[in-house]
């Protein structure tokens, strides 16, 4: 009895702490380059050091619910970014293995030039 209480225990705390983790309001940031701007997604190049880079050379930006900020931390339109401006891009989740990548959940992009 005394081991089936210990095992539930550890499967309590475990199961608590991946909801704790995935309840995170981390995400992953990278720097790139921006390629094209059709208003509701940035193509963009990873810069070289990034992780984003080992896994794709473009990679497709939803914009849909990501803030837009310049580099004081203002917010612009989605057309103040032009075609060669570094960004700054927030997300949450995976990037989509396609073609080029995918990011879906975009929370944030910060103009930095």
């Amino acid at each position: 009895m005394r081991k089936i209480l210990y095992a539930t225990f550890v499967l309590l705390i475990g199961f608590m702490m991946l909801m704790l983790a995935a309840c995170s309001n981390e995400g992953n940031t990278f720097k790139a380059t921006v390629l094209d701007n059709n208003e509701t997604t940035l193509l963009v190049e990873p810069d070289a050091d990034t992780t984003e880079a080992k896994s794709a050379d473009k990679i497709s930006v939803s914009v849909k619910d990501a803030a837009i900020l310049d580099s004081n931390d203002n917010e612009i339109l989605i057309e103040d970014i032009k075609v060669g401006s570094q960004v700054e891009i927030s997300y949450r989740g995976g990037i989509a293995e396609s073609y080029p990548a995918q990011l879906q959940k975009t929370y944030k992009i910060k103009l930095l030039d």
